[in-house]
């Protein structure tokens, strides 16, 4: 009986979500698609020259973290805040605050909206890993583990971490 409920509850929260995007649309999605961009293009450059010693390309892997985080901060703000266009103000509210009357429980809001930080993130995750992985190849001439895990630590892992850091810390 529980899990019906819960599943009524995410099924109401996507219902809202689709409808809050009606208003929105694709403009939403266009910062983080400019840092996605960004992300897999740095990940053009191949972790073994990021970690060489005489190579000066350190602060990629620091402004790669850096990207991600925020990353998963422009996923999520859609999902997370919503404008009132009524007020004169147009001040910005939490869309939970707005679910408070509806049967929606914390914990549910939550795990939809880290569904759709997994969503977005998994897809990206394997974009670099290819990347990575190809230009490896082309210029070291090899790739191993250690791509993937650096991609998977950028792309996915920090990201993942910092939304859900970001819903528990929402108000």
């Amino acid at each position: 009986m529980k899990q019906q409920e819960e599943k009524k509850q995410r099924e109401l929260l996507k219902e809202f979500d689709k409808e809050l995007f009606s208003y929105t649309g694709k403009v939403a999605w266009f910062l983080p698609a400019i840092f996605s961009f960004i992300l897999l293009a740095l990940m053009t450059i191949p972790i073994q020259e990021i970690f060489n010693e005489e190579s000066s390309m350190r602060t990629v892997g620091a402004v790669g973290a850096f990207y991600s985080v925020w990353l998963s901060y422009l996923v999520l703000l859609p999902y997370i805040t919503v404008t009132d266009s009524l007020t004169p103000q147009k001040k910005n509210n939490k869309t939970y605050g707005k679910l408070r009357y509806l049967p929606i429980s914390k914990k549910q809001y939550n795990i939809v909206r880290m569904k759709y930080l997994f969503n977005y993130l998994w897809k990206l995750t394997v974009t670099g890993i290819v990347i990575q992985c190809l230009f490896s190849v082309l210029t070291t001439k090899k790739a191993d583990l250690w791509n993937v895990m650096y991609v998977a630590a950028i792309l996915f892992v920090l990201p993942l971490a910092a939304g859900f850091i970001e819903l528990l810390l929402e108000k």
